[in-house]
């Protein structure tokens, strides 16, 4: 016999101490009798009450020694070497928003979790756990592991988020666990059939939930203010009356009330909000099984130009299509005036490039002079048709096409190509030392580019991917998502500020970070700082998944599906629960003797 623990055995010094009592007996006081009749009688009493002698057969002593020596082999943890069949688990939790959903005592996700954990409890000692979390990128928490107190806690501390899943990714990494540890997969979630044909237990939490939903939240500008449009889609119970208030600023602006049947939804539209508005939130009541999307929530843009710089002899194919571009204010100067430049949000450098960019803004080159930013091969003739490439992240551009009569072909490792013609790429963009920067190894007198209708479409993308609309680009940001921020030229430093006052940096270093702590919906704070201090601040909103979330009712159906895997393991057979119950029967032995004494 072999023990798990040890240090248990420790409580074996109780059973010196029990003989230490019953070997020190308490004396009897000195007292005045009348008669010595009875003396006789008393001696033996007396010296039953002595300490220190001799150990007389006691039952009660045995049973109590007995007692003691089987608690402390119980706490020791024994156990003796045997085969045993155990099975292995990969446990999937879904942390989508519509397991927030109270149809369930507590909640669907709260019910899931405790399910877990007792399932976890009652596993055999031997099993092996991994924990997925089911969420927009799902996470291996744990992989292989038979340590149980870190799978409770991991469980107890898994929150649900008010996003979804992306059940492809899922699939993957359970299935490749699955794989390795070649166990079980246990999925605990609210539909059926989420994961395809991948071989798994579901363990559902659903009871069709009453629950409304406000889909979208936008706006528009007008003359008498801000136009706010919202969705509400009623996936519950016909025939309720709900109440959807706007609120601007955190004030009470409007209240509108509609009654829908099951499946039927309607466009609520407040006009005339202020047009000073930072930020919009609508709220719908009375609440129900689905709390988190009964709100949603935007930050509203102001408007603003950004200032762009040509330095150009006389390019008028520039100099027009930039002056057409809305948010641009365009200024043009002549190389020699540009040497001290500075304040602007964009530098266009044509056929020319100073010994020293500015220190502030982004850079557009058509055909600048040698340079440490790309590789520049010499200049030569191309005869193949020059493309936009697809796939560069630029919408409806991959379609251009256009003649070149002679160009250098370009290289930078941090670029990504833009134009190629054959082998030879002539148009780069990315990001150089935190710096967006285009660059065009030909110039546009020398192609028919400027004729071509996809020169705008070209050009117009390239602006909005240096100046991505400030708080227009972060509209309707879902719960769950990555964003990726477009800094302005002059900052410094920039962090975001989450709906619980955390504040999280994402630059420096630059490009600024991807940030991905958008689990819970609210209202967000980007701060970028520039040189001097100054601070600019744009109001977002994280809002819940709404598509394949809202509509509580149950999905697909319950298939059967393989089996556990069990395997037969050499182990520890564990003799703690049968030591206990010989312990309550030799207390129950004890307190029978010791009743019948008396």
């Amino acid at each position: 016999m072999r023990f798990f623990t040890p240090w248990g055995l420790l409580a074996l010094l109780a059973v010196p101490v029990i003989i230490l009592m019953y070997l020190l007996k308490q004396k009897y006081k000195e007292t005045k009798v009348p008669s010595l009749y009875l003396w006789k009688k008393a001696i033996p009493e007396s010296k039953a009450q002595e300490p220190w002698q001799k150990l007389r057969k006691n039952i009660l002593l045995f049973l109590q020694i007995a007692a003691a020596a089987v608690l402390a082999i119980a706490l020791g943890g024994p156990y003796i070497m045997g085969k045993s069949q155990v099975v292995d688990y990969v446990l999937a939790l879904d942390c989508s928003v519509s397991m927030q959903a109270t149809d369930v005592e507590g909640s669907r996700f709260l019910a899931a979790k405790k399910d877990m954990l007792r399932m976890v409890e009652e596993a055999a000692p031997q099993s092996s756990f991994s924990l997925v979390l089911l969420q927009d990128e799902p996470a291996l928490l744990l992989s292989g592991t038979q340590e149980k107190q870190e799978v409770l806690r991991c469980i107890q501390e898994a929150e649900a988020t008010d996003g979804g899943v992306a059940w492809d990714k899922a699939k993957e990494i359970l299935s490749a666990e699955r794989d390795v540890l070649g166990g079980e997969i246990l999925m605990f979630s609210d539909n059926y059939g989420s994961l395809g044909d991948l071989p798994v237990q579901e363990q559902i939490y659903n009871k069709g939930g009453n629950n409304s939903a406000l889909s979208m939240l936008s706006y528009a500008q007008q003359e008498n203010g801000l136009s706010v449009l919202t969705r509400l889609e009623n996936w519950g119970v016909g025939g309720e009356e709900k109440t959807v208030t706007l609120y601007a600023d955190g004030m009470v602006f409007d209240t509108k009330s509609y009654t829908l049947a099951r499946g039927d939804s309607v466009d609520v539209t407040f006009r005339g909000v202020p047009k000073d508005t930072k930020s919009i939130m609508v709220r719908l009541f009375p609440e129900d099984d689905l709390q988190a999307d009964n709100m949603r929530y935007e930050g509203v843009s102001s408007a603003s130009s950004e200032k762009v710089l040509l330095i150009t002899e006389n390019n008028l194919f520039l100099e027009k299509v930039f002056s057409l571009i809305d948010n641009v204010e365009l200024y043009k100067t002549t190389p020699e005036k540009a040497t001290e430049a500075s304040g602007y949000g964009l530098y266009i450098y044509d056929g020319c490039l100073p010994e020293k960019l500015p220190q502030d803004g982004f850079v557009l080159l058509f055909q600048p002079a040698a340079n440490d930013y790309v590789a520049m091969s010499a200049q030569k003739d191309i005869t193949a048709t020059a493309r936009t490439l697809e796939n560069t992240g630029l919408t409806d551009i991959s379609s251009i096409s256009f003649e070149v009569s002679k160009a250098n072909p370009i290289q930078a490792s941090w670029g990504k190509p833009l134009i190629r013609a054959g082998e030879d790429v002539l148009a780069v963009f990315g990001e150089y030392q935190g710096r967006k920067m285009a660059i065009f190894g030909f110039d546009l007198h020398d192609s028919d580019l400027p004729l071509n209708g996809g020169f705008p479409i070209l050009i117009y993308r390239l602006a909005e991917w240096y100046f991505p609309g400030g708080e227009a680009a972060l509209m309707q940001q879902q719960a769950g998502g990555t964003i990726s921020f477009s800094l302005r030229p002059e900052t410094q430093k920039a962090w975001v500020i989450t709906p619980q006052e955390n504040k999280i940096l994402i630059a420096p270093p630059f490009p600024a970070l991807p940030f991905s702590q958008t689990q819970k919906t609210g209202f967000y704070s980007l701060v970028e700082e520039d040189g001097s201090e100054h601070q600019t601040t744009q109001i977002f909103g994280m809002n819940p998944k709404v598509v394949g979330e809202s509509d509580l009712s149950l999905q697909g159906e319950k298939t059967d599906s393989e089996g556990a895997q069990v395997k037969t393991i050499r182990a520890g057979k564990p003799l703690r629960n049968l030591l206990l119950l010989l312990l309550c029967m030799i207390l129950m032995i004890e307190w029978w003797v010791n009743c019948h004494e008396h």
